[in-house]
């Protein structure tokens, strides 16, 4: 991990905006209701002069329609692998999960 976790959250609040096609203007009055100064507090965000809480994280997240937690991935490969299992059906994840633990267990074996 060489980012900070703002400097993190930075990055995939980009990532994520550019991936749904939305402005910071846009962005913001879908999570402040206010485009004008909805789009100061993104661009803040990105630019990590502040940083969102939590309560706020999450309602951009959700207007991104992202998991919360790709948000705050470390690691390029983890970011990947929330988006691809957040499209998925409760049996297909379950299904992934259950073969990542098997893969798990027979590493453990070595």
């Amino acid at each position: 991990m060489t980012d900070s976790i703002a400097a993190t959250f930075a990055k995939r609040l980009k990532a994520a905006r550019a991936l749904r096609g939305l402005s910071q203007r846009s962005l913001g009055g879908m999570v402040s209701g206010d485009k004008a100064s909805g789009s100061a507090r993104i661009n803040r965000y990105e630019q990590t002069v502040n940083r969102a809480d939590m309560d706020t994280a999450a309602a951009l997240a959700q207007a991104l329609h992202v998991p919360l937690a790709y948000l705050f991935a470390e690691e390029e490969d983890q970011a990947d692998l929330l988006l691809a299992f957040d499209k998925l059906s409760k049996s297909e994840r379950a299904e992934l999960l259950n073969l990542a633990k098997h893969m798990v267990d027979d590493k453990a074996k070595e």
